[in-house]
C-alpha cells in the first residue's frame, strides 16, 4: 500500500506542517516597540503568532489583516506572524526592529463619513523604510537575512531574496 504523507497514522488528512503558537513574548516585544517609536494603532487588537518551523525558507515575517472569521473568533484587526526557529536565533536588538518593521505596516484609519475605523494594511512606504534606515541602518536586515541564509543552507542568490 502506498504511503500518503497527507494523511497522519490514524488517517486524518494533514494541511500543513506548520504549528502556530500565540506568543506573549512577542507581544511584550511589540509593546515596548509601540511605546519607545509613538506607534499609533488607533483601536486595533494584534495577534502574535510564531510559525514553526518558518512561514517559509525566504519569508521572516509578515504583518495581515485578520480575515472576519479570525476577527470573530480571536478579536483581532491584525496578525503578525513570525517564522519561529529564525526568532529563537536572534538577538533583541533585532526583534525589536523586525516588529518595528512589521507594526509600521499597520494602517487603521477612521472614516469621519461613517464613524468607523478602516483597517489597512500600508505597503512599504519608503519614507518610513528610509527614517528606519536613517535612524538605525539596515544591519538588522542583514542579520535576518544570513541568519535564514544559515538556518536553511541558502545560496548567496536565495540569501538575497528573503522578505520581512
Amino acid at each position: 500500500m502506498q504511503q500518503n504523507d497527507h494523511l497522519d497514522p490514524r488517517g486524518e488528512i494533514k494541511l500543513t506542517d506548520k504549528e502556530l503558537i500565540e506568543s506573549p513574548e512577542i507581544e511584550k516585544i511589540a509593546a515596548e516597540v509601540i511605546e519607545a517609536h509613538n506607534i499609533d494603532l488607533g483601536p486595533a487588537q494584534v495577534g502574535y503568532l510564531l510559525v514553526y518551523p518558518n512561514i517559509s525558507k525566504q519569508r521572516a515575517a509578515k504583518c495581515m489583516k485578520a480575515t472576519r472569521e479570525i476577527k470573530h473568533y480571536s478579536g483581532n484587526d491584525y496578525l503578525i506572524e513570525v517564522s519561529g526557529e529564525l526568532w529563537d536565533m536572534l538577538d533583541s536588538d533585532t526583534k525589536k526592529m523586525l516588529l518595528f518593521h512589521e507594526l509600521l505596516h499597520i494602517d487603521p484609519v477612521f472614516k469621519a463619513k461613517n464613524q468607523q475605523w478602516k483597517m489597512n494594511l500600508r505597503r512599504p512606504d519608503f519614507a518610513d523604510y528610509y527614517e528606519i534606515n536613517d535612524k538605525f541602518g539596515n544591519e538588522w536586515y542583514k542579520t535576518i537575512q544570513a541568519t535564514v541564509s544559515s538556518l536553511y543552507d541558502l545560496d548567496p542568490r536565495q540569501e538575497s531574496k528573503v522578505t520581512v
